[in-house]
């Protein structure tokens, strides 16, 4: 038997800690996934997991160097999805070959990809060397992604909400091999940011209701939304729009023509994000699609009550009526109706945002992340090897007839 530190290698325990190789594909920032994976990696037990990185950003490869990991950076793609090159065997064999020999360099047992397109080059390598390979999904994937990713094949799918698992359910993976773990908040980075009066800054009264919206300025954010029914509220309230994104020339226009340049403060990339919590009355997020939502769970943490659209995983964040208002997507009056609710209601702000903290503390956690995730390694890794070969791939084929219906 395989205790929680050991593993078996070279048909012995060693109590050595775990190796897993940690893969992410993302852009050149570090933002929502990527935060999520540094907090993972910031928090593992050192005693239970040795943590190798694979990425391609150099920002992130910087990131994790700087954090101790041991990290390679390579220039990585995805093929045969809408909007993705086209296929490259040559490249493709050179991650299959890379991958392979990161996992015996550093004797890795756990392939861990942070979001679904590592999983196309992984999945191939998980089998030939009988590894367990965990995909973590912090969005839902159209049809052909899912497809072409390979995630049915996957050892392990986890999911930041449920609602990101529903299509693969809906596919016929069994729920056996998918579990829900929500993303988790480090505290001590809200409350350990150093103190500073963003609302002196703006020259907002002490006393204004001022309304923040943390997120990038994309259109799936629906700040195109909020900005309007933000103009019902009194002319003693302001909004801070904190972000960066392709879509803040339209919003700026759009809050000019609304009269609204003297309220709507578009304050950028704002970091430490607790300090744009500290200066808010309330949260706002008016998204389209959202698979999570960590900005609210945030939010609530730092005892602010938010207004939010009923999309995606946000249900599985904020308690309807207990912790925030939801509302409709793309409902420009349902919103405002929320936002002249919660302004007009002090006592009702008071108590959404202390339900709020008392939910984040109890669900929401980055310690209650990481130790869901030692789980999974643990079960993984116990596991015989001979149960990670090919067969199991060819056992998981079936699946492969929903590609033509």
């Amino acid at each position: 038997m395989e205790g929680p530190t050991g593993y078996h290698r070279s048909g012995g325990l060693s109590l050595t800690p775990l190796p897993v190789l940690f893969t992410h594909f993302g852009d050149a920032w570090i933002r929502g996934s990527e935060t999520l994976l540094l907090d993972l990696l910031r928090r593992l037990d050192p005693t239970r997991v040795r943590p190798i990185v694979w990425c391609n950003g150099t920002e992130m490869a910087q990131a994790c160097k700087d954090a101790g990991h041991i990290t390679h950076r390579t220039d990585f793609a995805f093929y045969l999805d809408a909007g993705s090159p086209a296929f490259n065997a040559r490249h493709y064999a050179a991650l299959l070959r890379e991958g392979a020999s990161l996992v015996r360099q550093h004797d890795i047992r756990v392939l861990h990809a942070n979001s679904a397109a590592p999983s196309q080059w992984l999945l191939p390598t998980a089998r030939r060397l009988r590894l367990p390979l965990l995909v973590h999904l912090h969005t839902a994937y159209l049809r052909r992604s899912r497809y072409t990713l390979l995630l049915h094949l996957a050892d392990s799918i986890v999911g930041v909400s449920r609602q990101v698992l529903e299509a693969l359910l809906a596919d016929g993976v069994p729920s056996s091999r998918m579990r829900v773990i929500h993303n988790g908040i480090d505290f001590d980075r809200l409350t350990g940011a150093p103190a500073s009066d963003l609302r002196q800054t703006l020259g907002i009264p002490h006393d204004a209701l001022v309304i923040g919206a943390p997120g990038s300025l994309i259109a799936r954010k629906g700040l195109d939304i909020l900005i309007p029914a933000f103009s019902a509220l009194p002319p003693q309230a302001h909004l801070l729009i904190a972000g960066t994104g392709p879509e803040q020339p339209a919003l700026m226009q759009q809050t000019a023509s609304l009269g609204l340049t003297d309220r709507v403060h578009f304050i950028g990339f704002c970091d430490p994000i607790a300090t744009l919590y500290r200066a808010c009355d309330v949260v706002a997020l008016a998204s389209r699609t959202e698979a999570f939502g960590l900005v609210l769970a945030e939010a609530g943490f730092c005892s602010r009550p938010v207004i939010a659209t009923r999309v995606g995983g946000v249900p599985e964040v904020v308690a309807d009526g207990e912790t925030g208002l939801l509302v409709a997507p793309d409902d420009a009056a349902a919103l405002a109706q929320a936002l002249q609710t919660m302004a007009g209601d002090p006592a009702l702000r008071r108590r959404l945002g202390q339900a709020g903290h008392a939910r984040a503390q109890t669900l929401f956690s980055a310690d209650r992340m990481v130790q869901d995730f030692h789980t999974e390694y643990d079960r993984l890794a116990a596991v015989p090897r001979a149960d990670f070969g090919w067969r199991a791939a060819v056992s998981r084929l079936p699946i492969y007839k929903g590609l033509i219906r």
